[in-house]
């Protein structure tokens, strides 16, 4: 997505792009491949939107692809507690001002004791009001767990009304994740408006709702796509980039060359020498946070919404594909997206599908009656950076020391987590460093 965004801008601006992407198909792991079972494409991961996605949504206006993506029209997320079958509705008034746009969702949401709700409330009018700009060093210094806790919040609330929140959002847990980044998610998100957290997710798979469209754009500004074959090294000149070289033998030689390749990639195409750079090595440090998606072929529908998140279960999420992607029957589609997946790395599919099975009879009784077709487990091993104390201080900025190059990627310093909103934000900023640099 960021390699994406830094061509089509560079090219909207007169720029002889080629974008090169190893896999055969591009959008990075906010993709789709095809799977030769069902003989259809299915995402990589769940990814979801939301209306403060603005960076991202522009770039779907630039590429004329606005209109296959989905938003609602408020906030409504149905929320079910595993054990007890109670189900609640996190929604909101837009008529109202925020933070009062969820008051009446939260008086109603039935997963907190009204005691607690008073507490959470003081949780949530103090978040409201952190200024994290000016407190960022604290609170990169300490958990978002800690932080809640400081403010009242007690172990049952975190882990009902807190913990699904931050972990959707950031693929960890509360005492996993920085103060500063837990705040601004939920500043950004829930409480910047009353239509901020509005959620959406594309009408089509997501390859195809990029590949023709991103291949066009370019195409008709001069512009190149390869897909299928990868970079093996740069290529260099004194201390600058004169191009890149293929794992195919080809080379393409630039006036500038942006990488937007993952974070733990980034050390074998600097090589030895530049990877060690103090502006480089600290990204080293970072580390990945695991998400795996389960797919699911009923024979016939076991699911009527178009997706549920689930308290006290393995399966966090549960997505009907079938409706979002408005397939026609008889069967269905589903997706589990589960965050933070380490207790699932090294797990056989034939593992993940007896604990999924299982869980599906036990929370949607049609499937219980339905046979299940096909089964596939897709686990991302470094499906996101965790946004830990102090990480934001390991996430370089666009611009390097090489004259020429320039980093994209939505683990670069964008203020976001790692989030198709931030991949196209670090394309944007990147753009803006290819431009000043050679004006």
């Amino acid at each position: 997505m960021a390699g994406i965004t830094v061509a089509c801008v560079l090219a909207d601006r007169g720029w002889r792009v080629t974008l090169v992407e190893r896999r055969r198909w591009l959008g990075g792991r906010a993709s789709s491949f095809l799977d030769p079972v069902v003989g259809h494409h299915v995402d990589l991961g769940q990814h979801v939107l939301m209306r403060c996605f603005t960076a991202y949504l522009g770039l779907l206006e630039r590429l004329g692809i606005r209109d296959k993506v989905f938003l609602q029209r408020r906030l409504e997320v149905p929320l079910v507690e595993a054990v007890t079958g109670r189900r609640g509705v996190l929604f909101s008034q837009p008529s109202l001002p925020s933070p009062l746009h969820l008051s009446a969702s939260f008086l109603a949401y039935p997963h907190l004791t009204l005691r607690e709700k008073v507490r959470a409330l003081r949780g949530i009018l103090s978040v409201r009001g952190a200024d994290r700009l000016r407190q960022r060093d604290g609170l990169e210094g300490i958990t978002f767990r800690q932080w809640l806790e400081t403010h009242g919040q007690t172990p049952r609330i975190i882990r009902h009304l807190w913990e699904p929140i931050i972990l959707g959002t950031l693929n960890a847990l509360p005492h996993q994740v920085s103060a500063m980044m837990g705040i601004m998610v939920l500043q950004e998100a829930l409480l910047a408006g009353p239509h901020t957290a509005d959620m959406g997710w594309a009408r089509t798979p997501l390859s195809p709702l990029l590949e023709e469209a991103v291949r066009r754009h370019l195409a008709r500004r001069g512009g190149t796509v390869l897909t299928g074959v990868a970079v093996a090294r740069l290529m260099w000149e004194a201390e600058r980039v004169k191009g890149v070289a293929l794992a195919d033998g080809a080379e393409i030689t630039a006036t500038a060359v942006v990488s937007a390749v993952p974070w733990d990639a980034l050390p074998h195409l600097l090589g030895p020498g530049w990877a060690e750079h103090p502006f480089f090595a600290p990204v080293r440090r970072l580390k990945g946070a695991p998400i795996l998606n389960i797919h699911l072929w009923y024979d016939r529908p076991v699911m009527r919404e178009p997706f549920v998140g689930f308290l006290n279960s393995p399966m966090q999420w549960v997505f009907n594909k079938s409706a979002l992607w408005s397939l026609e029957g008889p069967g269905q589609h589903l997706s589990i997206s589960i965050s933070g997946a380490e207790a699932y790395v090294g797990k056989s599919q034939e593992e993940l599908e007896a604990i999924f099975r299982e869980e599906m009879e036990h929370l949607f009784p049609l499937a219980r009656r339905a046979r299940l077709l096909h089964f596939r487990g897709v686990l991302m091993r470094n499906a996101t950076f965790c946004p830990a104390p102090g990480v934001e201080a390991l996430r370089p900025p666009q611009a390097t020391p090489i004259p020429n190059l320039f980093l994209a990627g939505e683990w670069t310093r964008t203020g976001w987590p790692s989030t198709m909103e931030s991949a196209v934000r670090s394309g944007l900023l990147a753009a803006e460093e290819v431009q000043r640099r050679f004006l």
